[in-house]
């Protein structure tokens, strides 16, 4: 390189790292880093915490809370009045002795899915104590 090429060359770095953003860059790249570790230490911080509130994204309680979900859903589906099926009936004594036999049948098959809930709940308290 010739003295005269690397005198301009000089020249237009000493004029360059004039400019505010190199003086400035050092802070700037500091400052950028220290926010990305406080942001990158928050979100571990806030992970955590979810991990350890919710019972879902542990293996006991995942299993456990789903079987108990999936029964309380059966458990609402459940009717104690069936209109539909008491077109056929001529008189109020027979709807009515047709609706007790539902709601008899119908209490017997929420205490079943009653009780097979709190076998789930047993066995979830079993495998976690």
């Amino acid at each position: 390189m010739s003295l005269g090429q690397w005198l301009i060359e000089r020249d237009s770095y000493n004029h360059i790292k004039d400019f505010s953003f190199f003086k400035q860059f050092k802070s700037w790249k500091f400052m950028r880093m220290w926010k990305k570790i406080i942001k990158r230490q928050n979100k571990s911080k806030a992970e955590q915490s979810l991990e350890e509130g919710l019972f879902i994204l542990q293996k006991d309680f995942r299993e456990h809370l789903f079987i108990h979900r999936e029964l309380m859903l059966k458990m609402a589906d459940k009717k104690f009045v069936d209109t539909c099926s008491s077109s056929e009936f001529k008189t109020i004594d027979e709807f009515a002795m047709v609706q007790e036999e539902c709601r008899t049948k119908i209490a017997k098959e929420i205490e079943a899915t009653s009780e097979q809930s709190r076998r789930n709940v047993q066995l979830l308290f079993d495998a976690v104590l």
